[in-house]
Formats: structure tokens, sequence, C-alpha cells
């Protein structure tokens, strides 16, 4: 008869399988795919809401810098207490176009000049791109369309204008505009008392402060 200790020594120790901790390890080759396909559908359902996003994006930060510009002048013309022009063109937005920039109702390019009324030469203050930054080319991106190419403040920060000014920004490589399309178009309108103000064309309810 074996003794405690004995049986104890006689009996062999069984080894842990590692089999099936290692099977629960990793993925198998269903599960991979199966992830796949959910990760390749959260993609294509988010990367054209991202586009959309992004397209947008360049409509808001067109119409701010513009919207900047305009205000700019205006405070610029009282500090003077002189006329100053805000003008849109194609040209580069720099002092080296400030005596011979042409003027474009769809100009993608600003600059605040002030003209000496017995020379009639002009200086050069600010000018700006709104491109700038954004990566974009004149081709595509945001755009502008005004009902005029240049608006002259004087030193009480009223305008030349006769009717208000309004000028729409869209981005025609993104779609068309709210409510038949995608693009949250915007509008700068700057009325003949020089005040200017920033709106939506899409927004109809009366009362909102973003309806143009």
């Amino acid at each position: 008869m074996l003794t405690g200790t004995a049986h104890l020594q006689a009996t062999p120790r069984r080894r842990p399988s590692l089999t099936p901790r290692a099977g629960r390890l990793g993925f198998s080759l269903i599960e991979l795919m199966i992830g796949l396909a959910i990760f390749a559908f959260l993609m294509g359902m988010g990367v054209p809401a991202f586009t959309t996003y992004i397209a947008n994006a360049k409509i808001r930060t067109a119409a701010e810098v513009f919207y900047s510009g305009v205000q700019s002048a205006r405070a610029d013309a009282v500090k003077r207490n002189a006329s100053v022009q805000f003008v849109l063109t194609d040209d580069l937005g720099d002092s080296t176009n400030v005596q011979t920039t042409n003027l474009s109702t769809t100009g993608k390019n600003w600059i605040i000049r002030v003209q000496d009324p017995t020379t009639l030469i002009y200086t050069y203050v600010e000018g700006k791109s709104m491109l700038s930054g954004s990566g974009q080319t004149s081709s595509q991106g945001a755009t502008v369309t005004g009902t005029v190419s240049s608006i002259t403040y004087n030193g009480f920060g009223a305008t030349d204008l006769t009717t208000a000014a309004t000028f729409a920004f869209a981005n025609p490589t993104g779609g068309s505009c709210a409510p038949t399309g995608p693009m949250r178009c915007l509008s700068v309108v700057v009325s003949v008392g020089g005040q200017a103000r920033m709106c939506d064309p899409a927004v109809s309810a009366a009362g909102d402060t973003r309806k143009c």
C-alpha cells in the first residue's frame, strides 16, 4: 500500500493544453473579411459627407475673408477721412497691380486702395485672395459673383452705391446651392450706407437673422 507521499509522486502531472487558448488569439479569415467589409461600408458612407463638408467650408472661408475686407475698407475710410476703394480683381492682390488692376465682378482677389485727389495715384492699403491658404486653384473651389466690381467708401463710411451690392459665394465643384443642392451658399450684402452683413440665400423663414 502506497503512502500519501508515494501516491502523489506516482500520479503524473498533466500539462495544460495550449490549444484552446491559442485558438482564441487573433481573427479567423472570415472574421477579418467581415471586418474589412464593414470598414469599407463606413468609409463609403463617410467620405461623401466629409467631401461636402470641405466644399462648404471653402465657401464660408471665402465669404468671411471677403466680409472682413469690406469691413476693413470702410474702417480705413473713416480713419483716414478719405475715399477708400475696395475692388474685385483676377490680378494678384498686391501692390504691383494697385495702379492698373483690372476690375471684375467675379474676381477671386481683392485690393483696398486710396486715390490721391490731386495726382490720381493710388496707394496700396491691403489685398488678399479668397484662395489663400486653401490649396485651391483658380478653376476649382469657391467662386464669387458680385453685382458690382468695386465699392468706394467716403470719410463717413458711406458708399458710392445707388443700391445695395450683393456678392454671392458658391462652390460649383461641390454641387448646386441649397435647397436643391448640398452647398450652403452664402452672400455678403453691402448697403448704400456702408453696412455689410453675411447671409444665407437658402433661408426663407421670417425673422431668421441668416435670411438675405
